[in-house]
């Protein structure tokens, strides 16, 4: 299984701050179309609905499947 495809799964726990990159589909109609994978700063993942809120290059809020993402670099754990 790919890594997006155990993302969309959930066997992979993203989490806030994790460097992503994501696709936008731009035509949702039998076969779809994405744009290029694009990189940004996972703001806040949605376990339950399988939504990632994603900071953009641009520093835009975008909301995507989970199914579209995938993670390039974990952010390292925070001391306690």
């Amino acid at each position: 299984m790919s890594q997006a495809a155990d993302t969309a799964h959930g066997i992979i726990n993203m989490r806030d701050g994790d460097l992503v990159r994501y696709r936008i589909c731009t035509w949702h109609v039998e076969p779809k179309k994405y744009t290029d994978w694009k990189i940004g700063i996972l703001f806040k993942y949605d376990k339950l609905s399988k939504i990632a809120e994603i900071i953009s290059p641009n520093g835009d809020l975008v909301r995507i499947r989970a199914r579209d993402v995938q993670i390039v670099q974990r952010v390292k754990n925070k001391h306690k």
